[in-house]
Formats: structure tokens, C-alpha cells, sequence
């Protein structure tokens, strides 16, 4: 699962549930990494307590974090879909939460649906950008990744999206624009190695041009 996730969703859901809630639902957010088989089965049974949404989050979490990616995610974007009186950016998350599962699943289709739905809800944020333009680029929709990265580097130059841009361009045929791309990702970050055994993709495609 990427690292979106357990901190943001805190600053998210001081809007809508009550303090009670919020604070039990931090605390099972916080246990899930400590011991998920437990926060799993506190999550379920604060759910059956009647803790609504948030505590279907949280197992949901759980579950992803055991291992049960797919079914995790499904359930998160359940929950999310349901939960009419989360705020906007609460649902987002969720539902940004459930597309990266599914992409850890190899579920490409799911990891689209949750994020279409994602960003229905926050329509400019660039890490549901670069979530949607990564299930784009594994379902070989090389353009649509391609927007997807530029929608996400209009909101922030940062190193991610770069490099997505750069491989959809690569596998799109715009050589020379993948270059532009990897080299700005690079300023950005050179250190990575991801971004130096891409760079080496693409230069060893326009050599073979």
C-alpha cells in the first residue's frame, strides 16, 4: 500500500466524525502496523459496537494489511461510497486507499473504478492523479497515463510523476519527450535508482531508433 495514507487520513477526519471517534479511529490506524490481526479484530468489533464508517476503515485496513489486498480494498471502497456523512476529502482518501490495493493485487480494473470514484471527490490531487495515471499505465492506457501524470504535475513538479510521464511516453513512442521527462525527474531526485535504469530504457531506445 502506498505511503498516503495512515497520516493524511487524520487530518482528513477531523471534520466529520466526533472527537470519541476520531481518536479510536487513530488508535486502530496506529495498531495496524504494530499488529494487524489485533486491530482487525478490534476494528470488527467496534463496527459491531455501530462505529460506522470509521470503523469499517479501519478494518479494511487491517485486512489489506494481512494480505487480503482485494478484498480489503473492495470493502474500503464500500465503505466509502456509504459514507454520506464523511466530507469529501475523508471519501477521497478511502477511495484512494482502495486503488492502491488493488494495484498491489494486480487488480487493474478495481484500482481504476476506485479511482475514478476517488476523484470524483478530489478532482486535483496529485497523488490520486499519479495513483489513476499508474492503473492507466499497467492497463497499457499509455495516453491516458500521460495525461494523468501532466493533470498531477500541474499541481506540483515532484519526481513521480515525472517518471510516470516518462514511461508512458516511452512506451507511447515519444522518445524524445520520455527524455525531457526522466531528466527533470532526475534533477529532482538523483539519486534514485529507479529513475537511473529507466533513463538507461529510454536512451537505449533512441539509440535504437
Amino acid at each position: 500500500m502506498a505511503p498516503v495514507l495512515l497520516l493524511t487520513v487524520f487530518l482528513a477526519l477531523a471534520q466529520t466524525p466526533p472527537a470519541s471517534d476520531q481518536a479510536r479511529l487513530e488508535a486502530c490506524l496506529n495498531a495496524i502496523p504494530v499488529d494487524a490481526e489485533t486491530a482487525y479484530e478490534d476494528a470488527l468489533a467496534w463496527r459491531h459496537q455501530g462505529g460506522g464508517w470509521p470503523a469499517e476503515h479501519c478494518v479494511s485496513l487491517a485486512l489489506i494489511a494481512l494480505g487480503q489486498e482485494a478484498p480489503g480494498a473492495l470493502r474500503l471502497r464500500e465503505a466509502a461510497l456509504g459514507a454520506e456523512m464523511a466530507s469529501d476529502l475523508s471519501r477521497a482518501i478511502m477511495l484512494g486507499q482502495s486503488g492502491e490495493a488493488f494495484l498491489t493485487a494486480e487488480e487493474y480494473e478495481q484500482a481504476r473504478i476506485s479511482f475514478e470514484h476517488a476523484l470524483e471527490f478530489a478532482p486535483r490531487d496529485p497523488g490520486l492523479l499519479l495513483g489513476f495515471g499508474r492503473t492507466q499505465l499497467a492497463l497499457e492506457d499509455y495516453a491516458g497515463a500521460d495525461i494523468s501524470a501532466s493533470a498531477a504535475l500541474a499541481q506540483e513538479a515532484f519526481a513521480e510523476a515525472y517518471v510516470l510521464r516518462a514511461e508512458a511516453r516511452l512506451l507511447g513512442g515519444d522518445i524524445d519527450a520520455a527524455l525531457e521527462d526522466i531528466e527533470a525527474a532526475r534533477t529532482l531526485d538523483p539519486e534514485n535508482i529507479d529513475i537511473l535504469v529507466l533513463r538507461g530504457r529510454i536512451v537505449e531506445a533512441r539509440r535504437l531508433q
